[in-house]
């Protein structure tokens, strides 16, 4: 039974409120994405990347996160009011949107206490950026049939083949990767394996891919006989699969666990309709 009193949380929420109200700068002097699928300038990056940082030291976001991980420690109720009053504020996104609400409530979950010491904390303050290495060029998001190899090596992995929509890719220092690691296994799902993979290593390439609206949010990641710890195993190997079912869990939103901030602000109508009301088509109006 909850023992928070309505008094603590009406205090918290005028707290935050007040905190969003003097540190929100709605306008920075440059367009700010709406998404983290749209982050295409390191301008966009820098600014969004300290800004998550400066909401984490304030305590607003991994409020509800274990203490000993990096996180607040509290109830899930006060970080679902500081997400609320942030969203008033209509302040920036959060840019390490893939740590935040998918790898990082994954190694809360399913990871050792080592690897919850190693990365938890830099996913909250920013420090360390995570991409997701799921689709890849030949198979789409058929994950099953992923061909991306990971061949043990001494104490590393050896990474072969190509992923791609991979967002933030470039800025990205750690990727949730499924991979292969036994092409003989008895079907398609026992041979995949799934890796907490640095991705700033020899052998790693990111390439962008423009948008028609302009934008480098995604890229294609090469990975060329790229060696990385053994450590990165996350879970037993030929368990994969299994790990990246509950990735996808977090991500359509059947698991909770995000330590709030948004990845998606909401679109103004008026700016919308000006917007429209402006388009031009061969130089006339559209």
């Amino acid at each position: 039974m909850s023992t928070i009193s309505e008094k603590e949380l009406s205090d918290y929420r005028s707290e935050a409120a007040a905190w969003f109200a003097e540190n929100t700068n709605a306008d920075p002097g440059f367009m700010l994405p709406l998404t983290f699928m749209e982050v295409g300038t390191d301008q966009q990056f820098n600014f969004l990347r300290d800004w998550q940082n400066k909401v984490y030291e304030a305590g607003y976001l991994g409020a509800a996160w274990p203490k000993e991980y990096g996180g607040g420690g509290l109830d899930q109720k006060f970080q679902t009011i500081a997400t609320e009053e942030m969203a008033k504020a209509n302040g920036p996104i959060m840019l390490n949107a893939i740590g935040l609400n998918w790898a990082g409530p994954l190694i809360l979950d399913m990871g050792t206490d080592e690897e919850r010491k190693r990365y938890i904390k830099g996913i909250l303050s920013a420090e360390d950026i995570w991409c997701q290495g799921f689709s890849e060029p030949e198979n789409g998001s058929d994950l099953g049939n992923a061909q991306t190899k990971a061949v043990r090596d001494g104490d590393d992995w050896v990474l072969n083949g190509s992923k791609i929509w991979t967002t933030q890719g470039n800025y990205a220092k750690y990727m949730i990767l499924l991979a292969r690691t036994n092409p003989d296994a008895p079907n398609k799902y026992a041979g995949l394996s799934f890796f907490l993979s640095p991705m700033q290593v020899d052998g790693i390439e990111t390439v962008p891919i423009r948008k028609l609206t302009g934008e480098y949010g995604f890229t294609q990641t090469f990975f060329t006989d790229a060696r990385i710890p053994g450590e990165s195993l996350m879970g037993k190997e030929g368990e994969g699969w299994l790990v990246a079912m509950r990735t996808l869990e977090y991500e359509r939103g059947v698991k909770g666990g995000q330590p709030g901030g948004y990845v998606m602000r909401a679109s103004d109508p008026f700016e919308i309709v000006e917007l429209a009301r402006k388009a031009t088509r061969g130089g006339k109006p559209a």
